[in-house]
């Protein structure tokens, strides 16, 4: 019989988010865990200055009507709780050692904490395995202001976290998950995101703590373990409301302006030339634009297939033009569904080619095999149903046939974190098999596909860079994979481009070459 992981959660007296409730939730209906208790930790005495709090409550306050944000009082989170068990509780006090003692008298296997806490030096060696909490890089960088507020106002591109586990007589804690999101532009919704994500991976380390599955984690050096105050300074309050006004009046302003184009490009030369200053550009229809281009070479024609978007529709399908001498030839609509195509990747397997568009508006990875070559071609199959993925490429390393995609694991709209691997016999009949360390890559500066070039035996992933409030603005990475196996991934930059090689250019994060021609877009 399967043995119960006997668990606590340490919250403060404070309101919680609605996510913090939902992991909680999630403790209390798993059948793999018995909830022995919960502990209380005091927020009364920590320093607090009630102007600067009350302004910022009532600037949150609007922030919230916006975001529709929900807060959890103490009194609800035991009403829900109830619902289902009876823990004991416990406060944190002056009689903290007495409290300690009663804690450690319960035999608990694992204590969750909500918070970075103080309190974890010493409640971790009152259960078997320690204690495992999140963590904010704000908590080490500055700790004078709330987490995950510091990146707003600063507008830096991705916001860190962590989840920490603190063996009982080790001082020094250990990292069991890192990784970035975006950052977004506002507070709220910034909290809200990584508030939400986190919460899958904290279930996964819990679920394989239970399982003693947890890999070579590493130490967490120079932590700086300090109770973070409710608000910011008034200084940082006035930075931040600037920062929202100049952040809803450049949206108002959007909306009386033209609306940013992308456009591809091609030039004559392998990818390491880089000769954009000599491209040639695939000219947008009127009230389209293009982007995403991957190149195919097909019975000695060069065939650059791409996304054609429809600015009236709100939606993409892929389109074909043919590339000679210099000289671009629209062939037609290749493919077109009900809903919304881009980054049309294409391969060969078995004298047939195949292309793997992103479907992500239908919740689905789908494969469409060439019926007559390039403007016809019908669905293969369906790779992966009820998924949030993006950008997702397929090809053949070592033997095996390997799927690389962009997949948001609680299916929220960001898919630019992630960078997820599969690996199969085959691609079309063959099970895809997840890479031991999903997700591989945990940064929006890289994560996300942009596309691949393959050189002699070696394989380049192009990576997109995420950038403060711009999608797919920062450009790109051209990264060579050193290893690729079931249980390893390694690659490294070998070629960043910056989005500056055309004058006020916007944005770039897409490229592709075939050695004899190379293709981008570019964001105006």
């Amino acid at each position: 019989m399967k043995e119960i992981l006997k668990l606590s959660i340490i919250l403060p007296d404070t309101n919680l988010s609605k996510h913090s409730m939902n992991l909680i939730n999630w403790c209390v209906a798993n059948p793999e865990f018995e909830l022995v208790c919960l502990i209380w930790t005091s927020q009364k005495n920590k320093k607090s200055n009630a102007f600067k709090n009350n302004t910022w409550k009532a600037l949150l306050f609007f922030e919230s009507l916006y975001l529709k944000t929900i807060k959890i009082t103490k009194q609800d989170v035991l009403k829900e709780i109830h619902k289902f068990t009876q823990p004991q509780e416990f406060i944190l006090s002056s009689d903290e050692q007495k409290v300690l003692t009663q804690i450690d008298n319960l035999e608990i296997d694992l204590h969750l904490s909500l918070n970075l806490d103080a309190s974890l030096q010493r409640l971790k060696d009152t259960s078997k395995l320690g204690a495992v909490c999140f963590h904010s890089e704000n908590n080490s960088l500055d700790p004078q202001n709330p987490n995950f507020f510091l990146e707003v106002l600063t507008m830096q591109d991705k916001t860190q976290f962590s989840i920490l586990q603190f063996h009982p007589n080790n001082k020094k804690p250990v990292i069991l998950q890192q990784g970035y999101f975006p950052t977004h532009g506002y507070f709220l919704a910034n909290q809200k995101n990584v508030l939400s994500r986190q919460n899958f991976y904290m279930q996964k380390k819990i679920e394989e703590i239970s399982q003693k599955k947890i890999y070579s984690p590493r130490q967490y050096e120079n932590l700086i373990i300090d109770d973070l105050p409710l608000s910011p300074s008034i200084a940082n309050q006035f930075k931040y409301l600037f920062h929202l006004i100049k952040l809803l009046s450049k949206r108002l302003l959007n909306l009386f302006t033209h609306t940013d184009k992308w456009n591809v490009g091609f030039y004559m030369g392998d990818w390491k030339a880089l000769d954009f200053k000599n491209s040639i550009f695939l000219k947008n229809p009127k009230n389209h634009f293009l982007a995403d281009p991957f190149l195919l070479t097909e019975d000695n024609k060069n065939y650059c297939f791409v996304e054609d978007y429809d600015i009236k529709k709100s939606k993409g399908s892929i389109c074909v033009y043919e590339i000679s001498n210099n000289e671009v030839i629209n062939i037609g609509v290749a493919l077109e569904e009900s809903f919304h195509l881009s980054f049309p990747y294409l391969f060969k397997h078995d004298s047939k080619i195949y292309m793997l568009p992103e479907t992500n508006e239908n919740n689905d990875i789908r494969l469409y095999e060439s019926i007559e070559f390039p403007l016809q071609w019908r669905l293969a199959r369906i790779i992966k149903s009820n998924v949030q993925a993006v950008d997702s490429m397929i090809f053949q390393h070592n033997k095996l046939w390997w799927l690389f995609s962009n997949i948001n694991p609680i299916g929220a709209r960001d898919t630019c974190s992630e960078l997820s691997l599969f690996y199969a016999d085959d691609p079309i009949s063959g099970e895809w098999t997840p890479h031991k360390h999903n997700p591989v890559i945990f940064d929006p500066s890289s994560a996300r596909n942009g596309g691949i070039v393959f050189e002699n035996n070696s394989v380049y992933r192009v990576g997109q860079k995420q950038v403060f409030g711009t999608y797919g603005g920062g450009g790109f990475s051209v990264n060579k994979i050193i290893e690729l196996t079931p249980d390893k991934y390694r690659e490294e930059p070998a070629l960043i481009v910056e989005p500056n090689f055309f004058t006020n250019l916007k944005g770039s994060h897409h490229f592709h070459s075939n050695g004899a021609i190379s293709v981008f877009d570019f964001l105006i």
